[in-house]
């Protein structure tokens, strides 16, 4: 693409907001926890349900993900933006960065990476297929089937934490419905 950063980046802006998801994934007794903000998930009429993701190929969350084959998808709460936050600027390969935080997490039912407690929801994964999509710098499509969908009681959509570009992030507060169906 041609342009300077700042170009790109302005062009860019118009694909926010973007919900903020976090990856769990369990190596031994070490649980870690990376934000992302790249991901796709089947609908109810594709069966297995699926999820993809993309992770940086230099990252620990993609390297324990491709030794253990699983992982917990969650959609954190709002009010655990500063810890999601946190988790995003220290890696897991450095040590164990939720003793950090006040997050917490329950076990889950089908894989071992445990739930984000207090999450709006989350999904226990089976890696399916990786696709390594350009070396050391780039990063990797994962997709993977969903075994589990744990909601949180008292949860929903308007808690979800969201990138608004930048560093900024934000709770999206109302949704119009603007069709109901297909048309």
């Amino acid at each position: 693409m041609q342009g300077s950063n700042q170009e790109i980046r302005e062009k860019m802006e118009n694909v926010f907001p973007e919900v903020i998801g976090a990856v769990i994934t369990k190596r031994g007794d070490q649980v870690n926890l990376c934000p992302i903000n790249y991901q796709a998930i089947s609908t109810i009429y594709e069966q297995p349900l699926t999820i993809c993701i993309g992770l940086s190929n230099a990252g620990y969350t993609l390297e324990t993900i491709l030794e253990t084959k699983e992982f917990v998808y969650a959609y954190p709460a709002k009010d655990q933006i500063h810890d999601i936050i946190y988790c995003g600027t220290i890696s897991g390969r450095d040590g164990d960065k939720l003793a950090k935080t006040s997050l917490e997490f329950n076990h889950a039912l089908t894989v071992a990476p445990p739930h984000l407690a207090g999450a709006v929801l989350n999904y226990e994964c089976r890696l399916v297929h990786s696709y390594d999509a350009g070396g050391k710098d780039s990063f990797t499509i994962l997709i993977a089937e969903i075994q589990q969908i744990v909601p949180t009681a008292g949860k929903n959509n308007l808690d979800k934490i969201y990138s608004l570009g930048g560093h900024n992030y934000g709770a999206i507060t109302s949704a119009d419905v603007i069709q109901v169906g297909r048309s």
